[in-house]
């Protein structure tokens, strides 16, 4: 799919008033979320091999975009194509060239977008180190390709199993990234703060000398 001509996704509105799930979000883990979405709809919505480059945390929802391995002008028309709090989730195919580094994070930083998850490799990670930008990959390498833009904007990705849709929550932490659909955020939000406030309390009965088979009930 050629990315010329693209529209600029169709959000949903649902559950997007300013900072709604960054803001409930802000104190939850990863495991928390993927905890709540398993209990919600059945599905953990990792995706294994993508690992934080950076280990800070991400939170915003998904502008998609796929591309080749040897293509990193798409992720150039993913940056212009996102908005504020947004994250650019781009697929690739393969992981021998990367198709993200620091002149695209320096570039997405500006703009106000949330973070970066490539299905791919990255770069110039002692930059990336050094950003306060959060970048996720299955791996990093030296080279790139060339600016071709010939990738498609807006599609369907499956990394891992995992389907990612324009529009979708991304959040992640050092423990990962977890993909959260789009129509079932509320409810999982709302699961991931009841996981939290649960755990906070076995963390208070193991702080008193209870053991966690106690807490737990096990036998």
């Amino acid at each position: 799919m050629a990315i010329k001509g693209i529209k600029p996704i169709e959000r949903l509105r649902s559950f997007r008033s300013p900072g709604d799930p960054l803001r409930l979000l802000s104190d939850i883990s990863a495991p928390q979320v993927s905890d709540a979405l398993k209990a919600v709809a059945g599905i953990n919505g990792v995706i294994p091999s993508i690992k934080p480059v950076n280990n800070l945390r991400l939170c915003g929802w998904a502008v998609t975009a796929s591309t080749s391995s040897g293509d990193w002008g798409t992720s150039v028309m993913a940056i212009d194509a996102a908005g504020k709090g947004d994250v650019v989730f781009i697929g690739t195919d393969g992981d021998d060239m990367a198709v993200w580094g620091e002149l695209t994070s320096k570039t997405a930083m500006a703009k106000g977008i949330a973070g970066a998850v490539v299905y791919g490799s990255c770069r110039d990670r002692d930059a990336l180190l050094e950003l306060d930008f959060p970048v996720f990959s299955r791996d990093y390498v030296p080279c790139a390709g060339e600016p071709l833009a010939e990738g498609g904007l807006n599609v369907t990705l499956e990394c891992d199993g995992v389907r990612v849709e324009s529009g979708d929550l991304i959040f992640g932490d050092e423990s990962g990234v977890v993909v959260v659909p789009a129509e079932i955020v509320p409810e999982v939000v709302r699961a991931a703060m009841e996981i939290r406030k649960k755990e906070s309390s076995i963390k208070e009965k193991l702080a008193e000398g209870f053991t966690l088979s106690e807490i737990l009930g096990l036998k």
